[in-house]
């Protein structure tokens, strides 16, 4: 079993844990290199920056706003660490695709990636990734994509903190949700 870690850290021998969404210290890896890849940008927004995931052994990623993969991994440049798999579990977050270990993990052979827009891109012209580019003509995935960010504004509490960079880049994307879900907000604290 082969296992990957994507970084913006060039040079790394060991992958320490450290505290992530899951509120435990984990070094985080994948045995699909091609969704590892998704988290090879400095310039990430998570999941303000679409849907993505696994399916059937294909990462997919869904735009949220028209251009966000472009914005997101354009002119970013990434290492593919692939490390040794000992210590690693599965099934210790919500995510299907992850394995976790609570142990520093050695680190076995490292790639760079020069421009990982090019690099991905190149995968999905191959099929080995599906992108859905944002369509606002499809009423059906803007109201998907509405319902996403909705959730992720609401869930972390974006709306709470106005000096966050996050709540300012949804600002720019998505200021008509926000206003949506600031009003409802309002409505509900008024009763």
């Amino acid at each position: 079993m082969k296992l990957y870690h994507v970084s913006t850290i060039p040079a790394l021998k060991v992958l320490q844990p450290r505290v992530s969404t899951h509120g435990k210290p984990y070094v985080y890896a994948t045995e699909n290199l091609n969704f590892a890849l998704f988290f090879g940008s400095r310039k990430s927004n998570g999941d303000f920056d679409g849907i993505y995931g696994i399916e059937n052994d294909v990462p997919f990623f869904y735009e949220a706003f028209a251009g966000a993969f472009k914005h997101r991994f354009d002119g970013e440049s990434c290492y593919i660490y692939e490390v040794d798999p000992e210590g690693f579990k599965s099934g210790q977050t919500s995510f299907k695709g992850e394995v976790v270990s609570e142990n520093p993990a050695k680190i076995i052979n490292c790639d760079k990636i020069d421009n990982l827009y090019d690099f991905l891109m190149k995968k999905v012209d191959n099929g080995e990734i599906i992108l859905r580019e944002y369509d606002k003509d499809d009423v059906n995935f803007v109201a998907m994509m509405e319902n996403h960010i909705r959730d992720r504004l609401v869930r972390f509490h974006i709306l709470d903190d106005k000096e966050r960079p996050i709540y300012k880049f949804c600002a720019d994307h998505f200021p008509k949700i926000m206003q949506d879900v600031e009003t409802e907000k309002e409505e509900i604290s008024d009763k």
